[in-house]
């Protein structure tokens, strides 16, 4: 065992009694009595004018403690409320007062101990504020390509780097119109035509995401027949305004008839019917393309915009085929009738009439245009359904004519209607390979006696051997069966 030097305990007494005399921290009730201290990353801020930050801003701080740790930390701006917090950084979103475009913010944090000793001394930095202009855009994916047809649809957004909710108007202009103000919480906005008839200036309806009510203002600046440019600009809590956000300008055709020929065919296809259409009805028609550029005049929000463009006519027509067409907006692929089917059930149900011809592609299930269009089903036999040259499609319905092809025709799509359908044509079929199913090609259906829709599986333009029956069957379906 180590020797060990004797102890003069009288001594030892007499040092700790002279310690103590003196205030020394060894007293026990002395220990764990040091208050931590507060430090903040950075002592100070030059930045004046321009210079200064915007209000979102990060600091960090740091806290010492002589007798123990520092367990968190308080923040104030007016050292009056407090806010506890155990991080040692964080960003702020410091707010600058309505009607001011700088401020000066007094950032103060104390750090708090083991012992819950809190420093008296908080460590304090000036932080110099502006404000920063807002941001306005128009979504360009969601923005009509080319041409508009009575309604423009198109979505926009807008941010501040000093927060989102200090942005406070939002406006909107047509054209050299005035500006418009705009609930800044509709991303979605359209308008039509309050006077879609007219040629040159008028006004425009609002509409805000699907809602099919117009806002009770009108919006002054539009152009029929001519091009539209839109604007969009926003304002923040201090009066700053955006930079303004200028929308490709757009020709918008305008209204000439009651009757909307949808056209989604190749060009020589869509004008073999529009000549159909302008020997039989004399009150013209307009026509959409939306086979055109691979469907750059097809609606991207098919509703609002297809809803609003039907309600400003009582009769349409669609011919279309088994091609698939893919949504900019979405990416979703589908014929056209899948897109237009919940805007046709509201234009039916409404008293629209509608004229459709068209074939489906091998294998369709027509489960998402039942009840838009009078169609059940498809037969999913392999093989297909032929119409001969020498055969013929035919009505027992007095006034509808026989028609024959002008050539051999392959996959037929005879169909199985609705329960709610009227069957007025059937085709002379041959079946090739293991092909079965039903012989109608043609249906009507009715709604207190009179005609609201007419729907043809076949393309009815192949149907010419005899060009005035086919003529014969169009003014049937436009001069009396929509003549209500």
């Amino acid at each position: 065992m180590k020797n060990r030097k004797p102890v003069n305990i009288m001594l030892l007494a007499m040092s700790m009694g002279f310690l103590c005399f003196f205030g020394s921290c060894v007293d026990e009730e002395m220990v764990g009595e040091f208050p931590p201290d507060t430090f903040i990353s950075i002592e100070k801020i030059d930045l004046t004018g321009e210079d200064r930050l915007n209000s979102s801003v990060r600091l960090s701080w740091y806290g010492t403690d002589k007798d123990g740790y520092v367990v968190g930390y308080e923040f104030s701006i007016d050292e009056e409320n407090w806010f506890r917090t155990e991080k040692r950084d964080s960003v702020f979103k410091f707010s600058i007062a309505a009607g001011q475009d700088s401020a000066d913010i007094d950032f103060h944090i104390r750090a708090i101990d083991n012992e819950g000793n809190v420093d008296a001394t908080p460590a304090y930095l000036r932080v110099p504020l502006k404000n920063s202009p807002p941001v306005v855009d128009f979504e360009t994916d969601s923005y009509p390509k080319d041409t508009t047809f009575g309604v423009l649809t198109f979505r926009w957004t807008y941010s501040d780097p000093d927060g989102d909710n200090t942005v406070t108007n939002a406006y909107l202009r047509v054209n050299e119109g005035t500006w418009y103000e705009i609930d800044r919480s509709q991303p979605m906005i359209s308008l039509r035509s309050d006077n879609p008839q007219t040629a040159g200036s008028t006004n425009a309806q609002v509409f805000y995401q699907t809602d099919l009510n117009a806002l009770p203002d009108l919006i002054d600046g539009w152009q029929n027949d001519g091009g539209n440019i839109l604007y969009l600009k926003v304002v923040d809590i201090a009066g700053t305004e955006s930079t303004i956000d200028t929308a490709s300008v757009l020709y918008n055709k305008k209204q000439n008839s009651d009757l909307l020929l949808i056209n989604g065919q190749p060009s020589n296809v869509n004008q073999a019917y529009r000549d159909i259409v302008n020997s039989v009805y004399s009150n013209g028609y307009d026509a959409i393309d939306f086979a055109d550029g691979n469907g750059k005049n097809q609606p991207v929000f098919w509703n609002p915009t297809f809803t609003l463009l039907t309600e400003m006519y009582d009769k349409l027509m669609f011919n279309t085929d088994q091609s698939l067409f893919a949504n900019p907006l979405t990416g979703q692929s589908a014929i056209l009738l899948e897109f237009a089917a919940p805007v046709m059930q509201n234009f039916t149900d409404g008293g629209g009439k509608s004229f459709v011809t068209t074939s489906f592609p091998p294998g369709f299930d027509p489960v998402d245009i039942r009840g838009a269009f009078p169609v059940d089903s498809l037969s999913q036999t392999s093989g297909q359904a032929v119409i001969e040259t020498d055969s013929s499609i035919y009505s027992d319905q007095a006034g509808f004519p026989s028609l024959s092809p002008t050539s051999l025709l392959l996959g037929a799509d005879p169909f199985v209607p609705t329960i709610d359908a009227k069957p007025i044509y059937k085709a002379q079929l041959k079946a090739f390979g293991a092909w079965k199913g039903t012989d109608i090609v043609g249906v009507i259906r009715e709604e207190n006696g009179n005609t609201k829709q007419v729907f043809f599986g076949v393309e009815l333009y192949r149907f010419s051997k005899d060009p005035s029956a086919l003529n014969s069957l169009f003014d049937k379906i436009f001069n009396e069966e929509f003549n209500w």
